[in-house]
């Protein structure tokens, strides 16, 4: 196993289990399939898929200690559109005080 980790990181364990929550979810949802089939006959198999699908990303974006790997994408764009408004705020702020002057 310590293939695994090596090549995947510390989340290695999360991954292999949401991989197979996935799987089990999956041959559930192909069991369940018929021609009679309705939508109620797949909704816990996709439920369990789902799951582990997020288990398996979880373990992939935050059990890693590569840069590429991190998921903090989403907080650099957060910050970045939080400072353009206080920019747009802070230059509008300015520009009234001129005005006024």
């Amino acid at each position: 196993m310590s293939g695994l980790e090596e090549s995947l990181g510390e989340g290695y364990q999360q991954i292999i289990m949401g991989m197979v929550i996935f799987i089990i979810g999956a041959a559930w949802g192909g069991m369940s399939a018929g021609s009679g089939m309705t939508a109620e006959d797949v909704y816990w198999p996709a439920v369990v898929m789902l799951a582990g699908a997020m288990i398996t990303l979880l373990g992939v974006s935050f059990g890693t200690e590569h840069e590429d790997d991190t998921t903090d994408d989403l907080q650099n764009a957060v910050n970045e559109l939080s400072a353009m408004v206080k920019s747009l705020i802070g230059g509008s702020d300015d520009s009234d005080s001129n005005e006024e002057e």
